[in-house]
């Protein structure tokens, strides 16, 4: 049995009627809007092993500096640990689908281990911690853990769903399996939330924690004025600008949250990155 058939039996033999929570989702419709280039560049590919460009391996190591969920990353696995004693007080069928979370995330360690062995043995086991804060706000409640996964993973489903296009081959080929995983990990958070509002206080208090929340996911995609983002762009790392995909995020979160009931923040309340 090779390596990833054992995962995907991993993965089968542990679904249930909620886990996992992408699965539903793409059965009814693609969930996520097509991010697609609209300047003209090169069409170039490369693939590991192949001599990068200096520029391109330079930007491509900054964009996966980003992406913390790697084997080597210390910081990652102290990230897991922490999402493990924040559940501690959870309902038990949210403990349930937390671990599975957990073991989902795992997954992603190992794929994005292997690419950045790939790319540079050195980066693979260098810690790099989560520079933005969204990742250090404090997560003193179930409802504050909700928010996390619902807007944070979500970040990460709309970063691999760009990534489809790739032009660096082993981004692109775990590009669909990270999208639709992460969309799931925030459509877990989204089942929290649910269970929290259907409670007076809880609806009370996910309203009050909104605000906070929101700002740090619109800032997560950066500065609109980038000055890196045409180079991405350009060598085919990145589609689209930080101001696009955040504003096709925002649509997207802020439709989920209306069907809850929310009020909707102001968009520039509270932002560090506009």
């Amino acid at each position: 049995m090779s390596e990833m058939t054992t995962i995907e039996d991993a993965e089968r033999r542990g679904r249930s009627e909620l886990w996992p929570f992408w699965r539903r989702v793409y059965a009814e419709r693609d969930p996520l809007p097509k991010l697609e280039c609209r300047v003209s560049r090169p069409g170039y590919r490369f693939d590991e092993g192949q001599t990068l460009p200096d520029e391109y391996r330079s930007l491509l190591l900054k964009m996966m500096r980003h992406e913390g969920e790697r084997a080597g990353n210390k910081s990652f696995l102290g990230l897991m640990g922490t999402c493990l004693d924040i559940a501690e007080t959870f309902p038990a069928a949210a403990r349930v689908v937390k671990a599975e979370y957990i073991a989902e995330e795992l997954k992603h360690a190992i794929m994005f281990h292997r690419l950045a062995v790939g790319l540079d043995p050195d980066f693979a086991l260098r810690d790099v911690p989560y520079a933005h804060y969204a990742f250090h706000l404090p997560r003193e409640t179930w409802a504050d853990d909700a928010f996390f996964h619902f807007f944070v993973d979500l970040n990460g489903a709309f970063h691999a769903r760009d990534w489809r296009e790739s032009s660096y081959v082993p981004l692109a080929k775990m590009s669909a399996t990270v999208e639709r995983d992460e969309l799931g990990h925030s459509e877990m958070g989204y089942w929290f939330l649910r269970e929290i509002v259907s409670d007076p206080r809880g609806r009370a208090l996910v309203q009050s924690l909104l605000p906070k929340w929101y700002a740090a996911a619109l800032d997560m995609f950066g500065r609109s004025d980038s000055p890196n983002v045409p180079r991405f762009i350009q060598w085919g790392l990145k589609s689209v600008g930080n101001a696009e995909i955040r504003q096709v995020y925002k649509a997207y979160v802020d439709a989920k949250l209306v069907a809850l009931g929310l009020d909707l923040p102001d968009e520039r309340a509270g932002r560090r990155f506009l």
